[in-house]
């Protein structure tokens, strides 16, 4: 993950550049409050003036809206909830062949969203991490009890303010999709998630219930449910005009509801396109046993699942006991995994999932962060599901380019058409680095991810951590070495600055040659508490040119004593977070947990660094009372997964540098804006860059950044995902060989 902070756009630079200097990461690092969304429109009479989601008529066009009768009564009130359902599809659909939809799932069409939370939503964030025995109520740690409500002022000026109140897909996206995909012979239809919009029933933020009633669209579609064309009584509605076969697309919130719906196993759900998706909530607010915040946010109001089902239903009568019941479960005391987070994770359905899946993710994810692509590649790639993925760079935000546009187009006539479009014969993962296109930066194509040639490296700390110690793939330094946790301090200043109390720090000496990093660093530390904090790690790149850059950053509770190589799948992993306990006497823990999965290429003469610190201002709870850390540096270390492994980490450690940071590596590809893809075989690249065995290096020939493309995606605001089966090779879940 790039730098994930800007007070502008929720990502902060990540230290001081020369005067009138721009690091190129720090541009791609912008992130769009709403993802792609894909909001389509189609009723049959007219949209009133004054509504926001109407679009232009599309030439050919038949309108039609329904609502569709779901299995499940949210609001309690005794009659079965309906779903809204608009479609567009072509005019002469009914005088022959009856199109296929693209569907697109949104809890963003109504004016009240989750993003529009009061202060007295949020929840208290200067509280420390406390055991699941203590959990009941506060102690003298500080932890704040776990069914508290909420309490905390204002959250306004911090990156919360508004954050998922923005529109999802402009107008003209609205208008662009239509146009793209009408002419191509599909409906497109847009559904709005239970209790937003003119859907009735109550919010749950993609819950059991959301899942269930999404589910009943497809069937719809597949005449196996019934709709009206009102939301209470009114006269039944067929949808005869379709041959039943279902795609769903979206980004962010819209992407989840598209996964949760596979995971039904629904007939008639052909495939699904998430971008920038969580897969289940526990991924979106907490990381290895410790609540995160959504977004980059150093304000002490907090958000929790709570306050987005509160917001969503301030609105909707009857819908309050939702949130009482979503106090009462999502314990932001302990942030353990439990039953509440476990109905709620799609990875425990994954064995439902019938249908082909194009993931797309941006690497430097801020918001839904990127272990939510990475744990439903592994999970899914292991099922032998029909599977791509297309990483990028870009912040929360969809890919773009002609590569990924054609690819969507003929992933669409593949799955619902079933043309023979070759795209499943292509290679099943693309890594875009430098941009969302590869007319912004280059891009490889690889067999599986992480990339093929990469394995763990593993490297140690030389003392020196409150200046700058070493990183080395050689003996550790003796001793211990200790931080004193400020909540007060952004990551980005704690690992730019020459000497801190308050972080340890260690880097490589310059690189000699470019080093590839795909995949999931896990350090592994031996640490000692004097009380309860949280810890936090960052695998940064230092150059000369513009200092720091948070490549990516994970954060974990010493409490739940994670062991991440223990445990072979992502769910088993999770489920081991279910228990936290006091510290021991000594205060000795030891803690091994993965950082947001990343693929990037540190420059040849940028220095590899890793930072350790406590909280995290920007996305974890900030302890009271500057608690100490103390790090043992023998017995602590960091597994890198590096192209070439730990052979092509040495090499670039070596004395004479044989590439400068201005250097082209060979085997990879620069922007070139030509029209034209093209495919080549890499000669020779240097050990551990991008254009490694089992790679290709095209080019996509795409005007990217000039406004064709939105941020929403191709035509309709969807990321996507080029990517797919093939192996996963074994850094997305185990260490070294031996350790397997």
């Amino acid at each position: 993950m790039t730098d994930q902070s800007n007070a502008s756009d929720g990502e902060r630079t990540a230290g001081p550049a020369p005067p009138g200097a721009v690091s190129r990461r720090r541009v791609l690092a912008s992130v769009t409050t709403a993802v792609g969304a894909g909001a389509f429109t189609g009723c049959a009479s007219a949209i009133p003036a004054d509504r926001t989601d109407a679009t232009d008529d599309t030439d050919g066009a038949v309108r039609e809206e329904a609502w569709v009768e779901t299995g499940v009564d949210t609001d309690g009130d005794g009659v079965t909830d309906r779903l809204h359902v608009r479609v567009s599809r072509p005019e002469g659909a009914a005088d022959g062949e009856r199109p296929p939809v693209i569907a697109i799932a949104s809890p963003y069409h109504g004016e009240q969203t989750h993003g529009d939370a009061t202060a007295e939503m949020y929840y208290d964030r200067s509280i420390a991490p406390a055991p699941d025995d203590a959990a009941a109520g506060s102690d003298s740690t500080g932890a704040a009890a776990a069914g508290e409500p909420a309490t905390l002022g204002d959250p306004s000026g911090s990156a919360l303010a508004g954050h998922a109140s923005s529109p999802v897909g402009s107008p003209s996206a609205l208008r662009r999709t239509e146009r793209r995909y009408l002419p191509k012979g599909y409906a497109v239809a847009r559904v709005s998630s239970l209790g937003t919009a003119r859907s009735t029933g109550c919010y749950t933020a993609a819950g059991p219930p959301t899942v269930a009633a999404l589910e009943s669209v497809v069937d719809w579609f597949n005449g196996r449910a019934t709709a009206y064309d009102a939301p209470e009584g009114g006269a039944e509605v067929t949808a005869d005009w379709t041959n039943g076969r279902t795609g769903m697309i979206g980004g962010s919130a819209l992407g989840e509801l598209a996964n949760g719906t596979a995971t039904t196993g629904v007939d008639g759900l052909e495939t699904i396109v998430p971008q920038s998706a969580n897969v289940g909530q526990y991924g979106l607010f907490r990381s290895n046993g410790t609540p995160v915040s959504v977004v980059p946010d150093g304000s002490e109001g907090f958000t929790d699942i709570g306050t987005w089902i509160q917001a969503s239903n301030a609105r909707r009568d009857d819908c309050g006991h939702w949130t009482e019941r979503v106090e009462e479960r999502q314990d932001l005391a302990t942030g353990d995994y439990n039953d509440f987070w476990h109905e709620r994770t799609f990875l425990a359905d994954a064995d439902a999932v019938d249908c082909s899946v194009l993931i797309a993710h941006a690497v430097d994810d801020p918001i839904v962060k990127p272990n939510n692509a990475a744990d439903w590649y592994e999970t899914l790639a292991a099922r032998d599901v029909p599977l791509k993925l297309w990483l990028y760079e870009g912040g929360h935000r969809g890919p773009t380019g002609e590569a990924w546009e054609r690819t969507l187009d003929r992933w669409w006539a593949r799955w619902l058409k079933d043309e023979e479009t070759g795209v499943m014969d292509e290679a099943p993962v693309t890594v875009v680095h430098g941009g969302r296109s590869a007319a912004e930066g280059s891009m490889e194509t690889y067999a599986e991810w992480p990339v093929p040639s990469a394995e763990p490296a593993t490297v140690r700390f030389g003392s020196g951590g409150a200046t700058t110690g070493a990183v080395t793939t050689g003996d550790p330094g003796s001793g211990t070495e200790s931080l004193v946790d400020d909540p007060s301090t952004p990551a980005a200043d704690l690992v730019a600055a020459d000497e801190s109390p308050h972080r340890l720090r260690y880097e490589t000496p310059p690189l000699a040659e470019p080093v590839h990093v795909s995949g999931r660093v896990v350090p592994s530390l031996s640490l000692s508490l004097d009380e309860p904090t949280v810890v936090s790690v960052a695998l940064v790149e230092y150059d000369g040119r513009f200092s720091a850059d948070i490549v990516t950053r994970g954060w974990a509770d010493p409490l739940n004593r994670p062991a991440y190589r223990d445990y072979d799948t992502p769910l088993a992993y999770r489920q081991s977070l279910r228990e936290s306990a006091p510290l021991p006497d000594d205060g000795r823990v030891r803690v091994e947990f993965p950082l947001q999965a990343t693929d990037h290429v540190f420059d040849a003469d940028s220095r590899i660094g890793v930072v350790v610190y406590a909280s995290d201002s920007e996305f974890t709870l900030h302890p009271p009372g500057n608690r100490r850390v103390e790090l043992s540096l023998a017995e602590s270390g960091v597994d890198l997964p590096v192209a070439g492994g730990a052979s092509a980490l040495a090499g670039a450690f070596a004395d004479e540098a044989t590439a400068t940071a201005t250097d082209t590596p060979a085997g990879t590809t620069a922007a070139t804006g030509s029209e034209t893809d093209s495919s080549a075989g890499t000669a020779d690249p240097p050990a551990g860059t991008a254009g490694g065995p089992g790679s290709t290096v095209v080019s996509d020939g795409d005007a990217a950044a000039d406004g064709t493309t939105s941020g929403d995606g191709p035509g309709f605001g969807v990321g996507g995902a080029l990517a797919a089966i093939g192996g996963l090779g074994g850094l997305l879940r185990r260490g070294p060989a031996d350790e397997d």
